[in-house]
């Protein structure tokens, strides 16, 4: 049987009647118009759509070279001497790998590029008064912060400890550092000084309080296996980071403070000595030889002192009482100076310690 058919018209990608317009015939007001096939741009890997763990780390070592290293935020700056550490440690890592794995030129090129890029992050830190602070659209944050979580499994400490200071940094909260407890927490065991420091101290200032007891008291008990990568200003960090989290066990102290005594020759920041002084005070330490120690070191740095770690310090010492007759004949004249930095309370006792009217 012969059937007749009419010409199909439209035909395929191109032709006017197929372009999505209003009208249907080659006459309208769109006759004009050409469907034109855009090329489709395949930089996924720029967006992090299928960025793999060294991506995600490359894209937080790059978003923290971009910060500014304010010195406004004493926990940031903090954490930002902190990656120092871990840098080197993947500098002295990404050496060790090149002289025991034989690898063909392009793929030690590569290593050898990521590890100098590393390197960079802290050697061209921009300067306060630079302050070239990158800025990203927030789906750039979305996806980054999507991926992430996809990949928590994968993520080891050091990861952790870089990934999670880029949020924080940039004071972006997607819901990484809640997904991210229950990763960290299998992997304490493995944590080294530097990541326990870090992770710590962003965690116990991200996290909602007394929601998370039990992962750091996990964190507390693996103490004494770092306390050897620690300084005297991590300790103090770690002992404020508890201290803040209302998790004061004087267990801490009694680890810390024999390391504190034979590196406290080596303090020369006031601001270091008082706040040592006035978190041990708050924890209730009552070891007197060990105030006594920190003011002889306290006496030796009097002329540095300004006026808020002054007060820490002196308050701290008077309660745990310490003698502050050397201080005070030492320190009489320079107080008054400091009398408009004190509220009402502070004011008070400064005066009744060093008979002010």
């Amino acid at each position: 049987m012969i059937r007749f058919s009419g010409q199909r018209l439209g035909g395929g990608v191109g032709r006017r009647l197929c372009m999505p317009i209003y009208s249907g015939s080659s006459d309208s007001a769109f006759k004009d118009k050409y469907f034109v096939l855009k090329k489709i741009n395949h930089k996924y890997e720029n967006v992090l759509l299928f960025g793999d763990v060294n991506k995600l780390r490359d894209t937080a070592v790059e978003l923290i070279k971009g910060i500014s290293s304010s010195g406004d935020n004493s926990n940031e700056g903090y954490v930002n001497l902190k990656i120092k550490g871990y840098i080197s440690n993947e500098e002295k890592k990404a050496r060790e790998l090149e002289d025991d794995v034989h690898v063909g030129p392009d793929s030690a090129a590569d290593n050898k590029h990521l590890m100098y890029s590393n390197s960079d992050v802290v050697q061209d830190a921009p300067s306060k008064g630079r302050n070239p602070k990158m800025v990203k659209t927030l789906s750039f944050w979305q996806i980054y912060s999507m991926r992430v979580k996809k990949s928590l499994h994968l993520l080891r400490p050091n990861d952790f400890s870089l990934i999670l200071q880029s949020f924080h940094l940039y004071n972006k909260d997607t819901g990484v550092y809640v997904s991210s407890v229950k990763h960290i927490e299998g992997q304490i065991p493995e944590m080294n000084g530097i990541s326990f420091v870090i992770i710590l101290n962003i965690l116990s200032a991200r996290l909602k309080k007394n929601n998370y007891n039990d992962f750091f008291k996990k964190m507390m008990n693996y103490l004494p296996n770092v306390m050897y990568e620690l300084n005297i200003r991590d300790m103090n960090n770690i002992l404020t980071c508890f201290h803040n989290l209302e998790l004061n066990d004087s267990r801490i102290c009694d680890i810390f403070y024999q390391k504190i005594l034979s590196n406290l020759n080596r303090v020369e920041d006031t601001l270091t000595l008082s706040s040592l002084c006035y978190i041990f005070y708050k924890y209730n330490f009552e070891n007197q030889h060990f105030f006594e120690c920190l003011k002889k070191r306290g006496l030796l740095l009097l002329n540095n002192f300004e006026a808020k770690p002054f007060y820490k310090f002196v308050f701290s010492l008077h309660n745990r009482n310490i003698c502050l007759k050397e201080i005070v004949d030492k320190k009489k004249n320079d107080v008054f100076a400091f009398l408009s930095y004190y509220n009402d309370e502070e004011r008070l006792f400064m005066g009744e310690i060093f008979g002010i009217k």
